[in-house]
């Protein structure tokens, strides 16, 4: 024992220079990790870590963000304040384990031909793992219904060759037997328009984009 003890003291300096290099190959090891663990976050490839009692769920909290961006471009100047209590509980009803599942890859077809002005909107419903494809017309709406399955199709209503397009795009879908939920999503709102649009077949009539992402989340969310 004492000769091991003697060894040791005698070579001193190596040990000393051993621990220090482990220390130094640690701090890498954890270095990278957190480099890898930031660009899993930023690429979404992770959506929940858990340290200790903290949970961070990045996609639900950008969800949020998006939403209330959204929300804040969309009212009039004349609005009050976003209420952010209220989209924080629409985004979290979105974000349970069943529902979040169900949304992941089901596709929306979004019809306006002013696409830019739901940009916002639709960052947010990305959030919720939708596939959304855009187009500005009927006839562009009617092709892509040809060419792929939706499982939800979101219009305008007035665009300069009809101030009715949007009824135009529904009574087109339901002629040839589409089920397909249908919201309307523009700049008016009134009780008649939600009656009519009720009348004619579609889901939803509405110009309040948090209105719009709940409904997204209870009518795609609710089954595979």
């Amino acid at each position: 024992m004492e000769g091991v003890i003697g060894f040791v003291q005698a070579h001193r300096p190596y040990f000393e220079l051993l621990q220090a290099v482990t220390i130094i190959v640690n701090l890498l090891v954890w270095l990278v990790a957190l480099v890898l663990l930031l660009l899993a976050f930023r690429n979404r490839r992770i959506e929940t870590l858990a340290v200790g009692p903290f949970s961070f769920r990045m996609r639900k909290e950008e969800a949020i963000v998006a939403a209330a961006t959204a929300s804040r471009a969309w009212q009039s100047p004349e609005a009050e304040k976003v209420d952010v209590p209220h989209i924080r509980a629409t985004i979290e009803r979105v974000f349970t384990p069943e529902t979040i599942d169900n949304l992941t890859g089901k596709a929306i077809l979004w019809v306006d031909d002013q696409p830019a002005n739901n940009m916002l909107a639709m960052r947010a419903l990305r959030k919720f793992g939708l596939d959304i494809e855009q187009t500005t017309s009927t006839t562009e709406a009617m092709a892509a219904v040809e060419r792929r399955k939706f499982d939800l199709v979101i219009s305008d209503m007035a665009r300069p060759e009809d101030p009715h397009a949007g009824y135009g795009l529904l009574k087109l879908l339901r002629d040839r037997g589409s089920k397909v939920p249908f919201f309307i999503f523009s700049a008016f709102d009134r009780p008649e328009y939600r009656r009519e649009a009720a009348k004619r077949g579609a889901q939803l009539s509405t110009n309040d984009i948090i209105e719009l992402l709940d409904h997204v989340g209870s009518t795609l969310g609710g089954s595979p």
